[in-house]
């Protein structure tokens, strides 16, 4: 079968993409970026939805078209952008497809059609509600919580796992997760019997858990017995929401924070009527992910990007402040004085200040990081040879600007590339 696969770079669709090529299946697959290592023997394409609704004619379908597959999609603090992917620029979509006779699988989400005041899943129930009045062969499947390396959810709930109290947005709700391989076999179900009349389809695992039992089941995974659980009062949930969705954090925002705090679950049997698939309970796929020495690495992670802030804005502080004059007289070490002293104090606080607030976005931290390391390794040298008498300092505060560096360094690695960031 030749399939038109969109969102070919994000979670699902990167899993997706390689199910359904080791199936035998011909790919040709989409992404917003330019895909630098492409699969072999998939065609590539550049598509990005939101384009699609003002230019028609900057996506050409190609020919031969069975099915088109469409994993693209986003939880974002950005409402208007959110539903111009996920519902105008789906739309235009499936309207390419109708044109071209394809059928169409819609990936959706559990509880779009239901839950009208989360715009995320709004959004999928306006595109899932459009295609099906199309009159074109068409599936909506709408998958629970999936789960797996690379998901922002999943990465999430990795980060929580390791520590032995762990706090929550609510330890109530229930919902029906399941493996991100479990999706991929469900596609390859719907593609073998494919459905007579369109229909949208639930997507569940076989048990309801709540957040702590899920978690549970991810530490049972590492080899880690069953945490306690903390909820957060509702004051602090809300708080922490609205600074999510200032921050941009996809994993933590009013809409992230409303879906905690609800059950989620579906029956299972329409899927299994259609096509005969079943998810495996979840602990049955645990075998690669998550491990505990990426678990763990995840849980530090923001810990020590905030001392970096701290020691960083620190710096400057102290040094604007009651370390000023302490600086002049470095300064006065070295040779500098008067007001080009007081200028080189000044401008190496500021410089400080505007490193520690650039930690604080995401888009910017790896560039970030890297001038950390190239200031400390500049500041090393310059002390070395201007005052290497400061590394004889007893508390070795010289010294200490190495362990800044290699946290800087271990940030660095962990941190995602760009177009990693863009499924």
């Amino acid at each position: 079968m030749r399939i038109l696969l969109v969102g070919a770079t994000g979670f699902i669709g990167r899993h997706l993409l390689t199910t359904l090529t080791q199936a035998g299946h011909q790919l040709v697959a989409t992404s917003r970026q330019v895909v630098k290592r492409p699969l072999p023997g998939v065609e590539w394409q550049r598509l990005d939805l939101r384009e699609l609704v003002d230019e028609p004619t900057s996506f050409t379908w190609p020919p031969a078209i069975d099915l088109l597959i469409n994993a693209a999609g986003e939880l974002s603090s950005d409402v208007a952008g959110m539903c111009r992917l996920q519902t105008a620029g789906t739309c235009a979509l499936f309207d390419l497809a109708s044109q071209h006779g394809a059928r169409v699988l819609q990936i959706s989400a559990l509880g779009a059609g239901t839950q009208a005041d989360v715009p995320f899943l709004a959004s999928k129930a306006r595109a899932d509600d459009y295609l099906l009045q199309l009159g074109q062969s068409s599936v909506a499947l709408r998958p629970s919580l999936v789960l797996g390396p690379g998901g922002t959810s999943s990465a999430w709930l990795q980060r929580l796992s390791p520590w032995p109290v762990i706090p929550l947005l609510n330890n109530r709700a229930q919902l029906q997760p399941l493996h991100v391989d479990d999706l991929c076999s469900a596609v390859l179900a719907l593609l073998r019997n494919w459905p007579v009349q369109s229909s949208v389809l639930p997507l569940v695992g076989p048990q309801a858990m709540t957040q702590g039992q899920l978690l549970d089941q991810l530490r049972h995974a590492q080899g880690w017995p069953a945490a306690r659980y903390w909820v957060l009062p509702a004051a602090v949930s809300r708080l922490g929401a609205a600074l999510g969705e200032r921050m941009g954090w996809a994993a933590l925002n009013p809409q992230t924070l409303c879906l905690a705090q609800r059950d989620n679950l579906a029956n299972a049997d329409a899927l299994a009527s259609t096509c005969g698939f079943r998810c495996a309970p979840l602990s049955s796929r645990l075998h690669d992910w998550p491990q505990a020495a990426q678990s763990c690495a995840m849980a530090l992670q923001p810990l020590v990007l905030a001392v970096l802030l701290l020691i960083w804005l620190g710096t400057a502080l102290v040094c604007l402040g009651p370390g000023f004059e302490w600086g002049l007289r470095i300064m006065a070490e070295a040779g500098i004085t008067g007001w080009p002293g007081k200028l080189a104090v000044i401008s190496g606080a500021l410089l400080d200040a505007a490193l520690g607030f650039g930690l604080l976005l995401r888009r910017w931290r790896q560039p970030i990081l890297r001038a950390q390391i190239g200031l400390m390794l500049a500041y090393s040298l310059i002390i070395s040879l201007w005052l290497p008498h400061y590394w004889f300092d007893p508390y070795m505060a010289v010294g200490k600007n190495f362990a800044v560096l290699l946290l800087s360094l271990w940030l660095l690695w962990l941190s995602p590339s760009p177009d990693k960031r863009h499924g």
